[in-house]
């Protein structure tokens, strides 16, 4: 009625719209109409009104009203003047006049129209904000978690959205885990990737350029383990981080602050802004790896100094005895040892042990060993009081989780006698003229039982040492060596070269079987330390 109004009667009954602008009231009569709505819809329930709906109203019957106050601005405004100007110019003035109020207050009303845009749709003004501030700050960010607080910061900040979450791929379970939440019920929300379903729909949308996200009404077959907890969720749209043909993660959205789900140019958006995210955490990921690189390898070079410092500086000299020994280190740092304490000029204890694990940690269990082994190792103790004497004080200060395999012998040159006691390491080998014997007395790893069981199951061996007589004390790192066949070295090929070059001094026979399984081993990198000591009786 209002707009028929202004169409015919108005123009009609006014001469001039700027000195008599009151015929143009009836135009606020359309103000009332949609206030007339939303008061009736509000008050009475007449509609059940989604939050789309109340907003748009609200938001409706904020614009209406300021462009009211606008008009009635103008209005009152255009009257005063035309009232007090009495010229014959007077329409001419009061339109000039009139204009450029308008055009004054005309700012004004667009600053008030975008704060009240920005208090309802605040997406529109956010998006922008959020690929500025990500181009911005990915470069300085550094840390995963400093980047995964700054994406939850910008999205839940910025774009006011009541849900948001990040899932980000476990490289172990292949899982979906949830790291970060905003109106999450269950906190630890996660999910797998049901036989790489979510790559390979990414790839099928990649190839006819579709946009890289997911709807809802994907969701059940995209994510079939867990498409319900996602709707409970209230979970509308997942967009992947996708970088390098694989997903690296998932940014899971509700509804925007409107109460509408993101679609059109606000999914284009999200996507670049994903893109930057996922370039961020593959960064930060790579930058993590390389730091525990690093410091895996500062601990590998301190554990191989230590190592290293544990070995005997020279082979001793004992009377009537050609000694050789060497230990080299593998790759991630083994735990064995082997030492030569002299007693006299005819006496030696020879000690050949692993520390189970490796790194660091074996490291410092191993110089403990040494420092207990050079204070127990004298004429006074035999191998096994020795042992025994070890297991009490390793026992209580060593982790369940860890032991120490140990072959100690006591040979007595002037008795020519050998004393052996193994605590479950290996095997020693004696080889005489061709002949091979492997000497296993009984016994448990140091550090696995408190006492009784220990010293009860712990045998010692006395035997008699003539001229000739080749023992080798090894750990199994020998033996279990691999080569690219998954083939083990054993025990075999070892004393074939023993036998070879029997006659040869000890310095010849630990040379040629380090040489031959160097060449069985070929390329393959060792997995455990290497130790060989070579005691051949003159």
């Amino acid at each position: 009625a209002s707009i028929i109004y202004i169409n015919t009667f108005a123009s009609v009954l006014a001469e001039n719209i700027f000195n008599h602008p009151e015929y143009y009231l009836p135009i606020f009569l359309i103000i009332l109409l949609p206030l007339a709505f939303g008061y009736s819809i509000f008050r009475y329930s007449l509609l059940d009104v989604s939050d789309v709906l109340k907003n748009a109203i609200l938001y409706g019957t904020a614009t209406v009203s300021i462009a009211g106050v606008y008009f009635l601005l103008i209005y009152v405004i255009g009257t005063t003047i035309s009232e007090a100007i009495t010229s014959e110019y007077q329409a001419f003035v009061a339109a000039g006049i009139f204009i450029l109020f308008a055009l004054i207050f005309q700012s004004t009303k667009d600053k008030f129209q975008a704060v009240i845009t920005k208090s309802f749709y605040p997406e529109q003004f956010a998006y922008q904000k959020v690929l500025m501030k990500f181009s911005n700050d990915v470069a300085t960010i550094v840390g995963m978690d400093n980047i995964l607080d700054s994406v939850q910061e910008t999205f839940v900040d910025s774009l006011k959205v009541e849900k948001f979450g990040i899932a980000i791929k476990d490289s172990k379970s292949d899982e979906f885990i949830l790291v970060r939440e905003d109106g999450f019920k269950n906190k630890n929300f996660s999910f797998p990737n049901c036989d790489n379903i979510i790559t390979k729909k990414i790839n099928e949308k990649l190839e006819v350029k579709h946009p890289n996200a997911f709807d809802k009404f994907e969701f059940e077959d995209i994510f079939p383990c867990a498409y319900k907890e996602l709707e409970e969720e209230g979970v509308f749209t997942i967009i992947p981080l996708f970088i390098k043909r694989k997903t690296v993660g998932l940014l899971l959205f509700g509804l925007k602050h409107s109460g509408a789900q993101f679609a059109g140019k606000d999914i284009d958006l999200l996507i670049a802004a994903a893109n930057q995210t996922a370039v961020s955490i593959e960064n930060a990921r790579l930058y993590g790896e390389e730091t525990k690189k690093i410091k895996i390898e500062r601990e590998l070079d301190v554990a191989r100094k230590i190592q290293e410092g544990l070995l005997p500086v020279s082979m001793p000299k004992i009377n009537n005895l050609d000694i050789a020994g060497t230990m080299i280190p593998a790759m991630q740092v083994g735990g064995d040892y082997f030492d030569l304490i002299k007693v006299s000029d005819t006496q030696l204890f020879v000690i050949v042990g692993d520390v189970s694990g490796k790194g660091l940690s074996a490291s410092f269990y191993m110089s403990k060993l040494q420092t207990m082994v050079q204070l127990f190792c004298n004429d006074s103790k035999s191998p096994k009081e020795v042992l025994v004497e070890l297991n009490k004080r390793i026992f209580g200060n060593i982790d369940k989780q860890w032991f120490i395999t140990l072959t100690i012998a006591f040979i007595d040159i002037g008795k020519r006698k050998i004393k052996i006691c193994r605590a479950g390491h290996t095997p020693l080998i004696k080889v005489t003229d061709g002949v091979v014997q492997y000497i296993k007395p009984s016994g448990m790893g140091v550090g696995l039982e408190n006492g009784s069981l220990f010293t009860e199951h712990l045998e010692e061996l006395e035997m008699n040492i003539a001229p000739r007589d080749i023992f080798i004390f090894s750990s199994d790192g020998i033996n279990e060596a691999m080569n690219f066949k998954n083939e083990q070295y054993g025990y075999e090929k070892m004393i074939s070269i023993i036998k070879e070059k029997s006659n040869q001094s000890s310095n010849e026979i630990l040379n040629s079987s380090i040489k031959g399984l160097e060449k069985f081993r070929g390329d393959i990198e060792p997995n455990d330390d290497i130790t060989l000591v070579v005691v051949k009786v003159l």
